[in-house]
This record gives C-alpha cells, sequence and structure tokens, in this order.
C-alpha cells in the first residue's frame, strides 16, 4: 500500500465508483506508453497501481500520455488521455472499457480533438443530454501576431452520443488573456533560444453549480505561478464570466472536481508545481455566491 503523500504524479483525477476511489495521472516517464491506476477506499492508503492502457504500435499516437481521465458514461468508462501524435501534435484520444480499471480500448484511429492543432487536457461534459469535450489548445501554436504572444485557448467540440466522432465545428469559450488574473500577468520565457511570452490554459474542468449553470476550473500560468481560476457561464456555449479571485493561488493545479461517498465535494489538483516532486491533494470545496471556493 502507498501513501497519498508517496505518490508522485501530476494532473491527478479521482473516480468515485461502487464504494472505492480511483486514481489517475500523468507518470514521469517521457516516452510513456502505458497508462495506471491506483485504488483505495479512503483516498489515503492506495494499492500498487495497475496497467490500464497500453499504446499500440498501430497507433496514430506516439508517446508522452498525459492527464488521463475515466468518466462514467451510458453504462461504460470512457478514458480521455492527451498523446502526442506521430505528426508531432498533441491530441485527446478517447477510449472505453467495461470497468474503471480497464482494459481500455480506443473508439476511433484518430484524436477527437482537432487534427491539425496541438490540442491537451480534454474532457467530458455533458449538458442536455449532449456531450461536449472541453480541451486546451495551447502553445506550441497558439501564437498571436496581435498580441505578439503565445495565448492559450479553452475550447470545446460537441460529440456524438457514443463519443466515437466530432458533430460540428469546434468552438472556443475564452482565451487565457480574457481572463483578467491570467491576462494581466504573462509567462516570460524561452523556447529553445526564442524569447517568448505565453498565457497558459491547462486542464480545463467543468462542473455544474446547484442552479445547474457551468463552472469552469483551469489552471493558466500568471507569471510563473500555477494557479486554478474559474469561470461561470449560463450554458457551455457561453458567455463567460471570470471570478476575481483564485480558487487555488499557491503554485499547484491542473483541477478537477468530484463527491466523495460522504457527499463532500473536493478540489483536485497536484501541488507543488515543481515537475516529478508533485503529490496529489484533495481540498474541500463550498458553493458561494455563484461560485466554488475553498472551504
Amino acid at each position: 500500500m502507498k501513501k497519498t503523500k508517496d505518490i508522485r504524479i501530476r494532473d491527478p483525477y479521482i473516480l468515485a465508483y461502487n464504494g472505492a476511489y480511483y486514481l489517475y495521472g500523468t507518470i514521469n516517464e517521457t516516452k510513456a506508453r502505458e497508462l495506471y491506476v491506483h485504488k483505495s477506499r479512503d483516498l489515503e492508503n492506495w494499492e500498487e497501481p495497475s496497467v490500464i492502457y497500453t499504446l499500440s504500435d498501430n497507433s496514430w499516437a506516439q508517446d508522452q500520455l498525459w492527464a488521463p481521465e475515466v468518466h462514467a458514461y451510458r453504462d461504460k468508462f470512457y478514458l480521455f488521455v492527451s498523446i502526442r501524435g506521430k505528426n508531432g501534435l498533441r491530441g485527446t484520444e478517447i477510449s472505453v472499457s467495461d470497468t474503471p480499471e480497464g482494459p481500455f480500448v480506443p473508439i476511433s484511429d484518430k484524436p477527437a480533438t482537432p487534427e491539425g492543432q496541438s490540442c491537451i487536457d480534454g474532457t467530458l461534459y455533458v449538458e442536455d443530454g449532449r456531450p461536449y469535450m472541453i480541451y486546451s489548445h495551447d502553445w506550441p501554436d497558439c501564437y498571436s501576431e496581435a498580441d505578439g504572444a503565445y495565448n492559450g485557448e479553452i475550447a470545446a467540440v460537441e460529440l456524438s452520443e457514443d463519443l466515437t466522432h466530432p458533430i460540428g465545428e469546434p468552438f472556443l469559450l475564452f482565451t487565457s488573456k480574457d481572463a483578467p488574473l491570467s491576462g494581466n500577468n504573462p509567462t516570460f520565457g524561452k523556447w529553445g533560444e526564442k524569447d517568448i511570452v505565453r498565457y497558459g490554459s491547462d486542464g480545463p474542468f467543468v462542473t455544474k453549480l446547484s442552479d445547474g449553470r457551468p463552472f469552469i476550473l483551469w489552471s493558466p500560468i500568471p507569471g510563473g505561478n500555477y494557479v486554478v481560476l474559474g469561470a461561470v457561464a449560463d450554458s457551455i456555449r457561453g458567455n463567460w464570466h471570470h471570478c476575481e479571485t483564485e480558487v487555488f493561488a499557491d503554485n499547484g493545479g491542473h483541477p478537477m472536481v468530484f463527491t466523495d461517498f460522504d457527499g463532500e465535494k473536493h478540489l483536485v489538483i497536484h501541488w507543488p508545481e515543481v515537475y516529478w516532486h508533485e503529490n496529489p491533494r484533495f481540498l474541500p470545496l463550498v458553493e458561494k455566491d455563484g461560485q466554488i471556493s475553498l472551504k
């Protein structure tokens, strides 16, 4: 068994199902071709991880499996995972299994995100019976000539009922620069020898407020500090109102929300944002004044 403090993963995701908590995440292997799950009854003591997915040599994808999520949907379990394709661009693939422990098998021979863009962190959101994939279109191919910067986007595309293919065109929810807490504080860095300015847009996750409105959590990197921000709208198609304060401001992020078996909601993040020193953290949440915040 492992304690939570001994688990080193990025992008943690919890599925609470049938009396057990399933923990998925990104592992420290650049060429990783497998995904794993930890299982617990109490969110503190975890069984040794088991393999849930193996990337096929015949896949569209090459390696670097990031940000796995498993969603219960229509009596099946669907794995959303970001992978670097053989064309060098990242995309989110959807796979299916009868159980949260796999094995998961791809339901398509291509990513669900746009193939001509570098897209990561796809997540499932269902509104009025229609499934959507919400995802990040970010560095290195979201350069804005007008801004002279890489301006990450949170975007979405409607999916077919069986999740096998997109319906219609992707649409923009907002850019990282649209959110004042991110847009007023870019990150400066380098890409090779090139100086760059970036507004990041990691890890979108959509939950519902008590009145049914969608509330999106996501992680930019204002001034190099990884945080969790929130925004709310009347529907997934907008218009989005950005919260004036961070949901989490202490150099941790890639958020999601789950409800434990006592009915308590938790924010899940990795912390700190120091590569391969991260732990999963579970922080109680409350809803107040039309937004979500830490308890």
